[in-house]
């Protein structure tokens, strides 16, 4: 009987158990292999850190399991500056630049009488067109909460949460190479502005970058029409002199998607690998102000700004992306 006691104590000492240590408790309690990632009474007890790239930019982000079915993610991305850069033409009284008769020869326009006498009385040249750039400036906080619906697969998951940043998520701008253009423009409104009736500039017309045309009148806080339907929208540049426009959203952008998380191998369980697809909820069409306070998608139809015709059908921005995670405890 003693020799068997003996025996069965070895046996018990030579299999192994692991241990979860409970700081709540005060206890080691024997957990299996296959037990859960989260453990009741003991919040926040596990950390990850993960690089992300997707469409709503790079960033990086920490996350923490809060119960059996959830985890939180916080974190901050920045969409690199892509830039995409495009010309528009200059209009004089509602002209463009360039016109031709039915033989193909070019005429004079009121832009070439309104380029002659710029450069003779002021020496200011304007260009036929302007170029501009166009750059995503999009920077977020982000507040997510992955949820498990299955309670043994912690693969699948859904993501709900909250993008904030600042409002202005992308900006055009000419190009400075063309800020004697907007300068010329600029000082020749100027003098049609302020030329009596018979002067020979009032038959030119105004002068501006071709921003579209207006979809409905446009009036003043006085209900005054200071834009006809039908008319042309010219841009000009703004107190600083060159021509800019902003790209808005909401700042606050709730976010709702799907995702799924694996191992890279089973020899490091510790970095795994993760891709969720969304949508940002971003309030609807942005908005593009120009520096008179013109909404660019909502007022004008834009034949020639194939960026706003773009935005203009984006109410939500959908969203995918990749992320490497490194489980630190």
């Amino acid at each position: 009987m003693k020799r068997s006691l003996i025996l069965l104590v070895i046996a018990l000492m030579v299999i192994p158990v692991k241990a979860q240590y409970y700081p709540s408790q005060s206890i080691e309690k024997p957990v299996r292999p296959m037990d859960p990632y989260w453990h009741t009474g003991n919040l926040f007890q596990h950390l990850d850190v993960a690089l992300s790239l997707g469409t709503s930019g790079i960033g990086i982000e920490v996350a923490s399991p809060i119960c059996k079915y959830a985890q939180v993610r916080v974190g901050y991305e920045l969409m690199p500056h892509f830039k995409k850069h495009k010309g528009h033409d200059v209009l004089v009284g509602g002209q463009t630049s360039h016109q031709y008769d039915d033989k193909g020869y070019r005429k004079e326009t009121n832009y070439d009488k309104a380029r002659d006498l710029m450069w003779r009385e002021e020496g200011l040249d304007m260009y036929d067109h302007v170029n501009f750039t166009g750059r995503f400036t999009m920077q977020n906080f982000k507040f997510l909460v992955d949820v498990f619906p299955l309670a043994d697969n912690k693969k699948l998951h859904l993501t709900v949460g909250f993008y904030w940043g600042p409002s202005e998520i992308a900006d055009f701008k000419n190009d400075s190479g063309y800020d004697g253009t907007v300068a010329c423009i600029t000082a020749y409104n100027t003098k049609y502005a302020n030329a009596s009736p018979d002067d020979v500039i009032k038959e030119y017309g105004p002068a501006g970058v071709n921003g579209g045309v207006f979809k409905n009148d446009i009036k003043d806080a006085s209900g005054k029409v200071i834009h006809k339907a039908g008319s042309n929208y010219l841009l000009t540049g703004g107190n600083k002199g060159t021509i800019n426009v902003a790209v808005k959203t909401n700042s606050i952008k709730p976010f709702l998607g799907v995702g799924y998380t694996s191992i890279f191998t089973k020899k490091r369980p510790d970095i795994k690998w993760a891709v969720t697809g969304g949508v940002m909820f971003w309030g609807g069409t942005p908005s593009m102000y120009t520096p008179d306070g013109i909404n660019m998608t909502k007022d004008l139809n834009n034949e020639g700004w194939s960026s706003v015709s773009l935005l203009s059908k984006l109410q939500v921005y959908p969203t995918i992306g990749f992320r490497v995670i490194k489980n630190i405890f």
